[in-house]
């Protein structure tokens, strides 16, 4: 009599995501430009960035795949784990050996109220002269057209800079404006005049108050490179919101700061 053959009890495969689900996990994420300065690692960097600090993707959810973000970045595996080895340094995401990349549980934030004047009267001791990397208008991404209230096909413009203080490299700032609101701005001189004061004189655009959020964290070779240190060397990441008239948000400005060089003080009131 023939034997019974055993049953084989195979484990219950989770279905497999589709082109559309993955489409989906993905949109507004905006693709590296070939054109820019910065290398494609930091451009992929600060993309996931901005969406985990925007709340894309909530506390603890895992990023989409390595393959995933591979095939809509259209960049290697090398490039992106560099990118997510920055954000894990950073302390926006955890790396978990064969189950993927998360984001990290959220940091304990301080509120600190300070005069908004400070900034305006020009307090913070930059010189008056900068080294422009780039200004030029562009399609805006999902995420600043959120955080900038934009209509839909609005653009912005990107001003990215370094900032001295008596002729050292002290700050990496990127501002996003919307482009309506200085229309013709890479006409101007942008490395030899203060940048708000330029909008105020030229278009009328004046900034009523500003939130800020600061945390220390380490430069990456792109942020080393402008700022004339070493890789790995601490500095203040500075995210700022500056508000216009009805209270809308008209900048948003992400400023690496030498943190060997630069103390923040506030002005309390």
């Amino acid at each position: 009599m023939a034997g019974r053959t055993a049953a084989v009890i195979r484990p219950r495969r989770q279905p497999a995501r589709g082109p559309a689900d993955e489409r989906k996990r993905l949109a507004g994420l905006a693709p590296p430009a070939a054109d820019r300065a910065a290398p494609l690692h930091h451009q992929l960097k600060e993309s996931l960035a901005q969406q985990i600090v925007s709340g894309r993707w909530a506390a603890g959810s895992e990023l989409p795949s390595e393959n995933e973000l591979c095939r809509h970045f259209a960049v290697s595996r090398g490039t992106l784990r560099r990118a997510l080895a920055d954000l894990a340094q950073q302390g926006l995401v955890d790396r978990r050996q064969g189950r993927g990349t998360f984001v990290a549980a959220a940091k304990f934030e301080g509120n600190i109220l300070a005069s908004y004047a400070f900034y305006r009267s020009g307090a913070i001791a930059h010189d008056r002269d900068s080294r422009v990397i780039q200004c030029r208008r562009r399609p805006a991404p999902a995420e600043l057209r959120r955080i900038l209230d934009l209509d839909p096909g609005e653009g912005i413009y990107e001003i990215e800079r370094v900032q001295m203080m008596r002729g050292v490299p002290i700050t990496l700032a990127t501002s996003f404006f919307p482009a309506s609101l200085c229309p013709g701005l890479e006409k101007h001189d942008l490395a030899h005049t203060l940048l708000y004061s330029l909008l105020e004189r030229e278009y009328g655009v004046v900034f009523l108050r500003a939130e800020e959020l600061l945390e220390p964290v380490l430069a990456d070779d792109y942020v080393a490179s402008q700022l004339a240190i070493r890789p790995g060397t601490p500095v203040f990441l500075v995210e700022r919101r500056s508000r216009g008239h009805g209270d809308r948000v008209r900048e948003l400005r992400r400023s690496y700061m030498r943190g060997d060089r630069y103390k923040y003080r506030i002005d309390l009131r």
